[in-house]
């Protein structure tokens, strides 16, 4: 399957929607983590998302269902003010986190 990017800004709101906005993009299949040439997993950069999709358009309804996933949890408007997502056939990242064992 291809895969995709995604960054995104989210209106600040109370409360705070990014740990419930993430915790639903992970049950949509995007993830905060990125495969490393040494085969560890690195953290990306805040708001920056990747996943493997079988088409643009489902990418881009996962993070759209993501938003009104967290919308509907915290019973609160989620607006995101600005957002992309594109597909990439290799990517070269650097992180200063790494998933631990």
């Amino acid at each position: 399957m291809p895969n995709f990017i995604t960054t995104y800004d989210l209106v600040e709101t109370r409360p705070d929607p990014h740990e419930t906005f993430l915790e639903k993009a992970m049950a949509r299949g995007w993830s905060v983590w990125k495969k490393g040439s040494d085969g560890r997993l690195y953290r990306l950069p805040n708001t920056t998302l990747t996943g493997s999709f079988a088409n643009q358009d489902l990418a881009v309804a996962a993070l759209k269902a993501t938003r009104a996933d967290t919308q509907r949890e915290l019973g609160v408007k989620v607006s995101m003010e600005k957002w992309i997502v594109a597909q990439y056939s290799g990517s070269v990242f650097a992180s200063d986190e790494k998933e631990r064992p």
